[in-house]
């Protein structure tokens, strides 16, 4: 992604977790290609399977791989106009083989699930999807949810129910369910250096509220956001599979060597915060703790003139 005389670099960092099931029914992709004019930046997918008895899993890994082969397998220039008719293009051909895989065989009724597609072309963010796996725009610590949820969940806040109730999690649109559906497609986006996109399934949005999900996204490298996100669904049940897939939009000067350079000092404070007994990435410099670095220091340069006395005094 080129912008003026700098560049503009995607690092990303997909992760995905079982929760508490015997069977992780999400996928993902994760592709980066070389930044070379006019041709795709970034290809990010999560899909969420449902059907159950393996079949979830079946459907999401159908339609992340359909996704794959129909956008990458394509030589196009990438437009404005050719990703949105792109993304459509591949939605509609995961729908159709997830659909077709169904029908083969009587083990597979009734499977299907979620998609969301985030594409990256030309300093722009597209995004397309199907169900109640969420796409996120990070920018200047404030999270804004692209995609919008095809759940009764959705359905019932608008209609103004309570969060907890009976049958919330059902979808009212979902890929592979039936021959044609209807997708949804934003963008162009314009994106900053500083920004970061999150897609994942609703196995971290379920547990999570989107302030917690901003906080640990703001706060960390791609790769430790990834990590620190699934564990925090998982500390709170950790009742579905759960993927994270986390994208940082670097700019001039902010390459890879400043990348490693966080890393790394991440790393010191997680030594520090495991050496306290703390949760790991979780000190803080509080007032309090300010005063007590300080009061402990001064109480070590009053040990150290006593000391001193008393050698001289010797």
């Amino acid at each position: 992604m080129r912008q003026g005389p700098g560049v503009l670099t995607l690092h990303a960092y997909p992760l995905s977790n079982p929760g508490k099931r015997a069977i992780n029914e999400d996928a993902y992709l994760c592709h980066i290609h070389p930044e070379i004019p006019g041709w795709l930046d970034g290809l990010f997918v999560v899909a969420d399977g449902i059907g159950g008895r393996q079949t979830g899993q079946i459907a999401s890994s159908v339609a992340a791989r359909t996704v794959r082969d129909t956008v990458l397998g394509t030589n196009r220039f990438y437009s404005q106009k050719a990703v949105r008719e792109l993304l459509l293009e591949a939605f509609a051909r995961a729908d159709s083989a997830v659909h077709e895989a169904s029908l083969h065989e009587s083990t597979l009724v009734g499977m299907g699930t979620t998609l969301t597609i985030g594409a990256v072309a030309q300093r722009r963010l597209f995004v397309a999807s199907l169900g109640d796996s969420r796409a996120y725009l990070l920018r200047r610590g404030l999270l804004e949810q692209i995609s919008q949820d095809h759940s009764w969940a959705a359905a019932g806040e608008k209609a103004g129910l309570s969060e907890e109730w009976v049958g919330r999690h059902v979808l009212t649109r979902a890929l592979g369910t039936k021959p044609h559906v209807e997708v949804d497609l934003f963008g162009p986006l314009p994106l900053e250096a500083g920004d970061r996109l999150i897609l994942c399934s609703d196995g971290l949005t379920t547990p999570l509220s989107d302030a917690e999900i901003q906080e640990i996204a703001d706060r960390y490298p791609p790769q430790r956001a990834s990590e620190a996100l699934i564990q925090a669904a998982n500390e709170r049940g950790g009742p579905d599979n759960v993927s994270a897939l986390v994208v940082k939009v670097k700019g001039p000067g902010q390459g890879r060597a400043g990348g490693a350079g966080q890393e790394a000092s991440e790393g010191i404070l997680d030594r520090v915060d495991r050496a306290l007994g703390l949760v790991p990435g979780r000190l803080r410099l509080t007032p309090a703790l300010i005063a007590a670095a300080l009061l402990a220091a001064l109480i070590l340069v009053g040990l150290g003139f006593a000391l001193g006395l008393l050698v001289l005094g010797h």
